[in-house]
């Protein structure tokens, strides 16, 4: 099956991607012949990409990377210093899928916390503080990363109390805080929560640049510039400086404009379809508190679900397929998650809960 310009998926968190449609959003980048190059990832189109997510996210300064694996262990490893212990969610992507990186590289042990919910509470950091307190090698916690939404908990919001409960009581003990904000245009657009009002609680910041940019790969950390400044020269030490990275950067610069506001939109839309497929009794999708961009819905059987799925295909309106990957995120039964991005915003209203209804 291949997906057009004007697909709607409803299985990922940006628009359709293809290697065809990637190639034709370069070649249709405004300028292309204009952008100004980098030196193995260092000013041209980067610097600009750098210094717009700055404002974005409200920090002093940002550094472009290759994945958001390495932009989540340059922050813990960067905030941590010469402590070797950070507290992290059980279930957060840099403890379930990077490989044990900070383990192996840093020598950095990741203390999971939360285990098989999306995050912890206060009482269980004094915990693990006052236990590394009394043990003979003393170990102070350098830092406590925060994934929000959390990928495997189908994307459920860390709700605003909690992380200024939390900023308190680190800055209270001298911890430093990283926002693990993977999807962070999720959070917001579900929450209606501006981005500073998330960011201004966390020491560092990441944020994915290719989940939504119809980039192939990219993200992006920012931090105060003490921190900041100097990670290019750790970024060339594991091998992230990739040259010619100004191609990349100038299409998400191209893609960020008015982002935001998609979003909202395409959120906006997705729920109020969400919502009259269920008042119409023909559906049942699970509109949780908390959530971000993720619903579940079920159905019958698998049979009927793919009958469904191919008469949507007929549409150009794509369900998840229920043999793909699912990267340990543990499904239940007859259900399956669809999630919302901007390309609901392809087709009509009317004409998406015309074709779920028929």
């Amino acid at each position: 099956m291949t997906l057009k310009v004007n697909s709607i998926s409803f299985s990922g968190d940006g628009l359709p991607s293809s290697s065809q449609l990637i190639a034709e959003n370069y070649a249709n980048l405004p300028n292309l012949a204009k952008i100004e190059e980098d030196i193995y990832s260092v000013g041209g189109a980067v610097a600009d990409l750098e210094n717009k997510f700055s404002g974005i996210l409200n920090k002093e300064q940002s550094i472009f990377l290759p994945t958001g694996t390495m932009a989540n262990h340059f922050a813990i490893r960067s905030l941590s210093g010469q402590n070797s212990k950070a507290i992290v969610q059980e279930q957060s992507h840099i403890y379930q899928d990077s490989g044990d990186t900070l383990q192996t590289l840093s020598g950095i042990n990741l203390i999971p916390l939360g285990i098989d919910k999306p995050f912890f509470g206060i009482d269980e950091i004094k915990e693990v503080i006052r236990k590394n307190s009394v043990s003979r090698v003393p170990k102070n916690i350098g830092c406590i990363s925060i994934e929000t939404p959390v990928r495997r908990q189908k994307g459920q919001i860390i709700t605003i109390d909690f992380l200024e409960e939390l900023y308190e009581f680190a800055s209270n003990n001298g911890i430093k805080l990283h926002l693990d904000a993977a999807r962070l245009y999720m959070m917001t657009a579900a929450s209606k929560i501006p981005i500073h009002e998330y960011t201004k609680y966390f020491d560092t910041v990441y944020v994915s640049l290719w989940k939504y940019f119809g980039a192939p790969w990219g993200a992006i950390l920012a931090g105060s510039r003490e921190i900041i400044g100097n990670l290019y020269n750790d970024r060339r030490m594991f091998g992230g400086s990739i040259p010619n990275s100004s191609l990349n950067a100038a299409l998400i610069l191209n893609n960020v404009k008015d982002f935001e506001k998609k979003m909202n939109q395409a959120y906006d839309l997705g729920l109020n379809l969400f919502t009259k497929l269920n008042d119409s009794k023909k559906f049942n999708i699970l509109i949780k508190k908390n959530h971000s961009n993720v619903f579940e819905m079920e159905y019958l059987n698998t049979e009927t679900y793919k009958i469904l799925r191919s008469r949507l295909i007929d549409h150009n309106i794509y369900l998840p397929n229920l043999d793909a990957e699912s990267y340990g995120i543990v499904k239940k039964s007859n259900f399956v998650d669809l999630r919302i991005n901007i390309s609901i915003l392809n087709q009509s209203f009317e004409s998406i809960l015309k074709a779920f209804l028929d």
